[in-house]
């Protein structure tokens, strides 16, 4: 049983990748940010640095400890110690689904896993899905470290204490 969320791993750091995580490394969050593309790592930094100013002032922080970020290029090691996934890749059935049911293999068996998702059905996102009862969709509104508003969908096979544990998660 998942009993506090600490570490987090950000599936992709596009746009809305690099929003959760410098919303999650304000609230004191380990974070794992993966991404192929290892030239992402310096535009994640280089938006990290650039949001620094609002962040601190919106969440009345003096720092923002970037000690707790680290980038990966393997799945498997993002994944390994994991609370919660984010996941935030492209919207494609295709794509999310083979992500979705690679993330559900090497997770742990109760950390939540969150799509971002503005449009696709989550009982289709998680249909390959090992344990699909701890997928749901979690998407933002943007910029996500500036709006706390997130849309929660659960899938027909969500369970009600993960929906309740991704709810209390969004709203800290």
């Amino acid at each position: 049983m998942l009993t506090k969320i600490n570490k987090i791993a950000v599936i992709g750091t596009g746009v809305i990748g690099t929003g959760w995580i410098i919303r999650m490394l304000a609230h004191n969050k380990k974070v794992m940010a993966f991404d192929l593309n290892i030239k992402q790592k310096s535009i994640l930094i280089k938006e990290i640095k650039r949001s620094l100013p609002f962040v601190k002032r919106l969440f009345k922080k003096k720092n923002i400890n970037l000690k707790n970020l680290s980038f990966k290029t393997s799945l498997i090691e993002t994944l390994k110690d994991a609370d919660f996934i984010q996941e935030c890749a492209t919207e494609n059935y295709k794509l999310k689904i083979k992500l979705i049911s690679d993330i559900g293999k090497y997770s742990k068996s109760n950390s939540i896993i969150s799509s971002s998702s503005s449009g696709l059905l989550p009982s289709i996102i998680f249909s390959k899905c090992k344990n699909p009862s701890r997928g749901i969709i979690g998407h933002p509104f943007n910029p996500v470290y500036m709006l706390h508003a997130v849309e929660i969908v659960s899938g027909k096979k969500t369970s009600k204490s993960i929906l309740k544990k991704a709810n209390n998660y969004y709203r800290s």
